[in-house]
């Protein structure tokens, strides 16, 4: 088991790329194919005194505090690689560990996201302000259960080749604009695997493209560049058949090594509607770097290529990184605004910006503004584009302090 909450400094090779587009993996990468399971959430009990847990009542905003319960330490019905409480959004924390071996760290999960583990048989979970109830969700995605052997046999070798041989993509429509960064595609991370993939199950559907939102996964910080495609599609698995949402949340994601993924199928360029920002994702794009960063910055190679990516879409939208935008919340019970409400806003912010999240973590959450003005400035290198009108409406806006 691999789950630690830190990791190395990147190395003087990574930050030299660090101006450039994203790379593609130069290892062999890990084309796995995952499986689901599941098992019922048991054993739970109040931690420490019974009346005050009993006090606490279940509520969006839960997740601070002293621990309330705590579940009996839990043997999984096989060997898992990410685990979370399925369609639970509110936060909790949850560690795991092999059988007889060391156990993990407590690492909160957040917004209907898992935990990688990297490997482990046995987990245990606790929370703070709620009773949790429910279902406890699996993947594997290393291929070690008695059903994952061998599911891609006879397909990683052309899978791979074609993972290592990704190069950049320049946009043909918009040789003014920031250029399209290296990404990896569905196919190449797994999605489009035939056993074991993560198809969407309808079609996507598409709004317009208004803001950028920056989010973290909530997950290990310590992974191998190898392990960073069964991670993505570890979190699509979770996403798809935990949280019984379409596809995976975001529309792009970032691991630690700088590369990107393609997120949420339907077409990079254009404005595909994720699951990213309750009440808001109709009208906004997301991004997630594959880390947790309540604590721990991310490596520059990944916000490198999350300014590319960003400087490329809000470009190829039309919008600037700088100045305001009006969006209306479509409302849900994890969004700070009600439905109809108006809220004016920088066109590039952290997830907790509109959502009842701690989402990306408070140290990536302090970088944005500097994040910020290194994508305008990548598209001001490339001549930038036409401001939009300003779009506060009559009467304005609620901007958030």
């Amino acid at each position: 088991m691999r789950l630690k909450l830190g990791y190395l400094p990147v190395g003087l090779a990574a930050l030299a790329l660090a101006w450039v587009a994203a790379p593609a993996l130069s290892s062999q990468p890990y084309m796995p194919g995952a499986v689901d399971f599941e098992q019922p959430l048991a054993g739970v009990h109040p931690s420490g005194d019974l009346a005050t847990a009993k006090r606490v009542r279940s509520n969006a905003r839960a997740g601070r505090g002293p621990v309330s319960f705590r579940s009996a330490v839990i043997a999984a019905p096989e060997r898992f690689d990410l685990a979370g409480l399925a369609r639970e959004r509110r936060p909790y924390e949850i560690r795991a560990r092999d059988s007889g071996g060391d156990w993990s760290e407590w690492v909160e999960a957040d917004d209907g996201n898992p935990v990688y583990f990297g490997g482990a048989d046995v987990i245990q979970l606790r929370t703070r302000g709620f009773r949790p109830a429910g279902t406890l969700h699996y993947v594997n995605v290393s291929g070690t259960t008695s059903t994952a052997e061998g599911l891609l046999t006879g397909a990683r070798e052309a899978i791979n080749s074609a993972f290592i041989s990704a190069t950049a993509v320049l946009d043909p429509s918009a040789a003014a604009l920031p250029t399209r960064p290296t990404i990896v595609t569905r196919a190449q991370w797994g999605a489009d695997l035939e056993t074991g993939g993560c198809p969407p199950r309808v079609r996507a559907s598409y709004g317009t493209v208004k803001a950028g939102v920056i989010h973290h996964t909530v997950t290990a910080n310590d992974y191998g560049e190898e392990e960073a495609p069964g991670i993505v599609l570890g979190i699509c698995r979770y996403h798809r058949n935990a949280n019984g949402w379409n596809d995976i949340g975001y529309n792009a994601l970032v691991d630690r090594f700088g590369n990107l993924y393609t997120g949420r199928a339907g077409g990079l360029k254009k404005a595909v509607i994720g699951a990213q920002a309750q009440g808001f994702n109709s009208q906004t794009t997301a991004i997630a770097s594959i880390g947790t960063h309540t604590k721990l910055a991310p490596t520059s190679a990944a916000v490198t290529s999350i300014v590319n990516f960003l400087a490329w879409k809000l470009a190829v939208s039309g919008l600037n990184a700088t100045g305001k935008t009006t969006i209306v919340s479509a409302g849900g019970d994890l969004s700070r605004y009600p439905a109809g409400r108006r809220v004016r806003l920088n066109r590039v912010f952290g997830h907790g910006t509109v959502g009842l999240t701690a989402c990306p973590g408070e140290v990536l959450n302090a970088m944005i503004p500097q994040i910020r003005r290194r994508i305008q400035a990548r598209i001001d290198e490339f001549g930038g584009v036409t401001p939009p009108p300003d779009e506060t409406p009559p009467g304005g806006g609620v901007t958030p302090k």
